[in-house]
This record gives C-alpha cells, sequence and structure tokens, in this order.
C-alpha cells in the first residue's frame, strides 16, 4: 500500500487528519546564494523551535492534523528538528526534498548534472535527509521568473526524474506579481509542458500559488489534465481577498474538479504566524476560512474531500 512519508515515518493516507499542504514552520531566507546582500526576500523568516509547537498546538486544538512543510534544504530544513516539532507538538509533518527559487538555488548545482541532481533528491526519499533516517516526503520545483529556464529549469527536470524514480508528487511556487504578465497568471501550463517531456503522470504535479492572481478557465484547465490546483495563501488579501477564494473553490467544485483542489496558508513570517505581530497563525482555514467555504454553500463532505482525503491521495508513494 502507498503510504505518506512524514518525518515520524510512513502512516497511512487516512491518518493525516485535516491538512494543510503548503507551510513552512521553519525557514531562513536570509540564506541566499545567488544574491548579495540577500533579496528582501529575507523577511521570510521563522527561526523559533519552541514557538513552533505552540503554533502548531493552535492548530491541533482545533481539529488539525497534518502540515506539508515546503522548507527546502538550502533554505533552512532539518528534518531532525521538525521530527521533535511533529512529537512535541502532535501534528504529522512531512518535509520536502527540492529546491526554492533562483536566489536560494546553491551554486554547486551549476556544476552538477540533471541525473547526479536527481539522484541525490532519491535518497532523500527512500533513505534519508539531514542526518536523519527519516526522509522527505515531497519534492518542490520553485519558480523565480516568469518563464522556467536556466538552472531552475535543470532543477525541475532533476525534481521529475526523482519523482518518476519514487512515485512522490512535485508541488510549486509560481510566481504571480503584478510585475509579470504571464499567461493564465502563473507559470503552471510551463510546469505542464516540462513534466509531459519528461513523462512524469501530470497526477504528480500540484500547480501551487494559484490563489495570488487567478484564472479560473485555466485552473479548471489544470485540473482537467489531472493536476491538482493549490489555494494556498489564504488570508493574503494583499493578493487576492479570501472571499473570490472561496468563490473559486466552489466554482472549481461546480466544474467537477472537487478532487482536485488542495489548500493551505504559506506561513513564512512572524507578522503573518504569530498574533502580537498582527499574524493569523495557521488556524485561519479552520477558524475563519471554513465558514467562508459554507457561506459559499461547500458543504461539510465537500470540505472534509478537499482537506482530509485529496491531500493522502497526492501525498501517498511508494
Amino acid at each position: 500500500m502507498k503510504k505518506v512519508h512524514t518525518v515520524q515515518g510512513p502512516i497511512d493516507p487516512d491518518q493525516l487528519g485535516f491538512t494543510h499542504t503548503h507551510e513552512h514552520i521553519l525557514c531562513d531566507a536570509r540564506m541566499t546564494h545567488r544574491t548579495d546582500p540577500p533579496t528582501r526576500g529575507a523577511y521570510m523568516l521563522l527561526d523559533d523551535r519552541e514557538r513552533a509547537v505552540s503554533e502548531l498546538k493552535k492548530f491541533k486544538d482545533l481539529g488539525g492534523g497534518a502540515m506539508v512543510e515546503l522548507t527546502t534544504a538550502a533554505w533552512g530544513r532539518d528534518i531532525k528538528v521538525l521530527q521533535r516539532i511533529s512529537e512535541e507538538s502532535g501534528v504529522h509533518i512531512v518535509a520536502t526534498a527540492g529546491f526554492y527559487t533562483w536566489p536560494y538555488i546553491p551554486r554547486h548545482v551549476d556544476e552538477r548534472s540533471i541525473a547526479r541532481l536527481a539522484d541525490d533528491l532519491i535518497v532523500e526519499l527512500t533513505e534519508g535527509a539531514d542526518g536523519a533516517e527519516a526522509t522527505a516526503g515531497i519534492l518542490k520545483s520553485a519558480i523565480h521568473f516568469d518563464r522556467i529556464g536556466g538552472v531552475e529549469e535543470k532543477c525541475l527536470r532533476a525534481v521529475a526524474r526523482a519523482s518518476i524514480a519514487t512515485g512522490a508528487a512535485i508541488t510549486t511556487h509560481t510566481p504571480g506579481t503584478r510585475r509579470q504578465e504571464i499567461p493564465g497568471a502563473n507559470v503552471g501550463m510551463q510546469h505542464v509542458r516540462i513534466l509531459r517531456e519528461e513523462g512524469v503522470p501530470l497526477d504528480r504535479l500540484v500547480v501551487g500559488h494559484t490563489d495570488e492572481h487567478a484564472d479560473i478557465n485555466v485552473l479548471a484547465e489544470l485540473a482537467e489534465f489531472g493536476c491538482y490546483v493549490q489555494f494556498d495563501v489564504l488570508g493574503k488579501t494583499h493578493y487576492m481577498l479570501d472571499l473570490t477564494r472561496a468563490k473559486l473553490t466552489r466554482e472549481m467544485i461546480r466544474r467537477g474538479h472537487l478532487k482536485k483542489i488542495l489548500l493551505g496558508t504559506d506561513r513564512c513570517r512572524r507578522t503573518e504566524l504569530y498574533e502580537e505581530h498582527g499574524g493569523v497563525g495557521y488556524t485561519f482555514i479552520l477558524d475563519t476560512f471554513v465558514g467562508m467555504l459554507e457561506a459559499e454553500g461547500v458543504s461539510t463532505s465537500e470540505i472534509d474531500r478537499i482537506c482530509r482525503v485529496n491531500p493522502g491521495e497526492m501525498l501517498a508513494y511508494g
């Protein structure tokens, strides 16, 4: 049977419970490799382990079960620390193998072949990572620009080959800033093209950040291809109103794509997470967005499908 590979070890998909599929628990954007000084992304910093436990306990107390932690190795991932946080909080954590955006890709990647990079990722997914026996449980491709190319494309192709070898899903960071004119509002279709070239089944692709700037027709087309469409910056209303996100979710369901929707909040700053800094924490979906979905006519069973069943089906492999 396929398993979800958490930092505590493999579990059955139905053991996850209510799951956020795009979060950060520990991250450090000061760890840039290609910009000096670091980009403004350095504000993306969560480094308090004890606070991580307390914030996850709030999520757990409201009915939360699991989080997919999408911090990559070159951005501060530490599976041994995540193991302790998971144990102390009672929340399942799935760690990530792969790459964040261009500024955070180590320069040694330039010299390595795609095959070598893929082999390294396969080890992290099957044997262990960060000196731990526990493995990562998902792959990540992140794009900084409005087109996929250069070292980011190299990394994506390595991720693709690791996915084919293991069955692990690929989750994506897709740019959607107002400065970039991208057909469909994100580079998801570009991911589709390259992954098809590599032979990756499209039901292993999660198109992320689709709720920064959304084109509902493109999102529906991605779902028709078999991709997961992830609304994962919930609570960040400088991109889009959460009411609009709730309406997009309802419309995706109306078009027949209930099984292809995932949710997350992408907390990566203290100002987003910590209440004393104005943050709404990891509890936003459970204490606010679920109610917004219900107000739009999304049923309890549909919410359970999105937040409990879909994550398990996406994450399970092996």
